[in-house]
């Protein structure tokens, strides 16, 4: 689920420290079907509507970006989430704005989330890839 280097794991900022975080990660990303994802794409849209991102054409970062992290399918090994996890009450209308030049894209809110700490789950997943 996560990648390995000569050290060990790359744990997510938050899991990185916390031991319950870290069970909390392995649970949430196995139920998903997902394993971290890695991409330069700055907002993560690009990457997960294209597979890949042409830097020049991204546009910083939305408000409720916050503990971010980036999935692949681990059935397609595609690109299928960006995930944040901010602090409070996320508008979506405002999520729904964010992915609405990527038709591939779709999104929701939820309480669930590995952070935990009153964090919203924001999903944006590309439901192509993940099949």
């Amino acid at each position: 689920m996560l990648g390995r280097d000569a050290d060990g794991v790359h744990w997510p900022y938050g899991p990185n420290i916390y031991v319950q975080m870290r069970a909390d990660l392995l649970d949430w990303a196995d139920r998903h079907d997902l394993r971290i994802g890695n991409t330069g794409c700055q907002s993560g849209l690009h990457w997960l509507d294209k597979g890949r991102c042409a830097k020049r054409e991204c546009h910083g970062k939305p408000r409720f970006y916050d503990h971010t992290t980036t999935w692949l399918s681990r059935t397609t090994g595609r690109p299928a989430l960006v995930f944040n996890q901010p602090y409070g009450q996320v508008d979506q209308s405002e999520v729904r704005e964010v992915i609405s030049e990527y038709p591939s894209l779709t999104a929701e809110l939820g309480p669930e989330s590995w952070y935990g700490a009153g964090t919203t789950g924001v999903y944006m997943w590309n439901e192509g890839n993940r099949l």
